[in-house]
């Protein structure tokens, strides 16, 4: 993904995450997710091995449907990642022709298309904003050693999460 596709997602985020007054630590996404006009159900038996997946279900609803074998770490990425395909790729709430042209389309968080790297990407700068990320690094920080268990655990993502996202970020190295 170029720096011009990953600047948009996280400047998306960012406006996503004003618009409807998210404090950042996030601490109940699924809350979030109802203000929008949406839903959450757990589904047993997905056909392959996805977490989660988004589709729309009425004019201004959408559905997302998760796996019930995840922490909630791991569940909360899930969500955020499903929203990711819900204003990048569905237009809710960014492109109504987009929106107004999904059918029965169920996007799913599995594999490695462009388009789930960009949710994941959504999924990041929506959970850990690039402001609060840089600044709890710091107040995590010891020298040049950063606690990512502290900076994970202020986020309520997982390590791996918090790492990917400094790393990407470009404030971790590998």
């Amino acid at each position: 993904m170029d720096a011009l596709t990953k600047r948009y997602i996280n400047d998306l985020a960012q406006r996503i995450l004003s618009v409807y007054q998210i404090t950042i630590p996030i601490t109940n996404i699924e809350d979030i997710v109802r203000r929008m006009g949406g839903y959450i159900e757990e589904k047993y038996g997905f056909d392959d091995l996805c977490d989660g997946t988004i589709r729309k279900v009425e004019a201004d609803h959408f559905c997302i449907a998760i796996s019930p074998f995840q922490n909630e770490q791991r569940k909360a990425f899930t969500i955020a990642h499903e929203l990711g395909h819900l204003f990048l790729h569905m237009g809710y709430g960014t492109d109504r022709k987009l929106w107004e042209e999904q059918d029965e389309t169920v996007y799913r968080r599995f594999g490695t298309s462009n388009q789930e790297y960009q949710a994941n990407e959504f999924a990041a700068a929506f959970l850990m904003p690039i402001d609060v990320y840089k600044q709890k690094l710091e107040e995590y920080s010891v020298g040049d050693k950063v606690d990512i268990s502290k900076v994970a655990d202020y986020f309520n993502v997982s390590i791996s999460a918090a790492s990917n996202r400094g790393k990407f970020l470009g404030y971790l190295v590998w």
